[in-house]
């Protein structure tokens, strides 16, 4: 593995693409649903932004998660000595503070006769990344010591993806997103339990106290459940329009959400059947199967159907 080989595995590029995609996807449905003027500048410094927030937070994630990858993923570029720790730190915190200086920048245009320009400077959406590089610092940090917490933590950065680049293009609108973005945060908890429950050894062994740890795989995966089946009755409020919401989707998004559903709960069930036979090496594929691969691209065909929705 050489250093372009090991820096590419480090900022592991899909999550950035999801976060890049999460972002646009939120930032396209509200332009169209609210007749807002999309200026391509603002839209380029969003992709950017939203980009170096998620590679920074990954890079520093790799940082504080040594001690665990020593142990569940010894191959990785840091613990076989490609990637320095200290260079991965610094590197993971300078691009989250690019990050936040342009997501200040993304209501200013190149375009003169922009029909939507509030303000000389996002504010609503530079304070937002500002407190997801904060929390996501804070769950590198100490996140895994403080069981459901940190699980938290986590699913507050991945669900207000959509809701950031919603508010990175019209910041006037604070409550559009905010339905899918509880929707997803929900869901997300549930998974990132099921992420630790497969990092269970490692995550032992560096004294991290997830809640798999705490409460061991087979309790943990029903809590799992639990978060899974929660995204049922909110999802549809961006549908329905519920509470007073606005109407944010169509049919594709109702079908596409029960689709998504229906596959975090295959991957649950295969992950828990194999988990119950007793075997660890089969039980540990299952778990990278089903959470690093299938929720993962679970996650993508539910950005894509949001993507879809734009042209329908």
């Amino acid at each position: 593995m050489n250093k372009i080989e090991a820096w590419f595995r480090v900022v592991r590029p899909p999550i950035v693409f999801i976060s890049i995609f999460g972002a646009s996807v939120g930032a396209l449905n509200v332009t169209l649903a609210q007749h807002v003027y999309l200026d391509p500048f603002a839209f380029l410094l969003l992709i950017i932004s939203s980009g170096l927030l998620a590679a920074g937070l990954m890079v520093h994630n790799d940082y504080t998660d040594l001690a665990s990858d020593r142990v569940n993923r010894p191959q990785k570029p840091l613990p076989i000595g490609i990637i320095a720790p200290r260079t991965a730190n610094i590197v993971g915190i300078v691009a989250m503070g690019l990050a936040v200086i342009l997501s200040f920048c993304t209501t200013l245009t190149l375009e003169p006769n922009a029909a939507y320009l509030p303000y000389g400077l996002n504010l609503p959406c530079g304070f937002l990344t500002l407190i997801v590089m904060l929390v996501g610092i804070l769950y590198n940090r100490v996140g895994k010591y403080t069981g459901l917490t940190g699980h938290v933590m986590v699913a507050f950065g991945v669900g207000v993806i959509p809701y950031w680049g919603a508010i990175a293009v019209h910041p006037t609108d604070l409550v559009s997103m905010v339905p899918l973005a509880i929707a997803i945060a929900v869901m997300e908890v549930g998974r990132e339990i099921m992420v630790c429950a497969g990092d269970i050894k490692g995550d032992i062994k560096a004294g991290y106290k997830t809640t798999p740890v705490r409460m061991g795989r087979e309790r943990s995966l029903w809590i799992v459940l639990l978060f899974y089946l929660g995204f049922i009755p909110i999802f549809p409020i961006s549908y329905f329009g519920w509470f007073g919401f606005p109407v944010m989707f169509g049919w594709l998004y109702l079908w596409g959400a029960i689709i998504f559903e229906i596959i975090l709960i295959i991957t649950w069930l295969d992950t828990y059947r194999v988990m119950k036979k007793g075997d660890d090496s089969k039980t540990w594929r299952a778990f990278e199967r089903n959470i690093r691969t299938g929720t993962r691209l679970g996650v993508i065909f539910f950005q894509f159907i949001l993507l879809f929705e734009v042209f329908i």
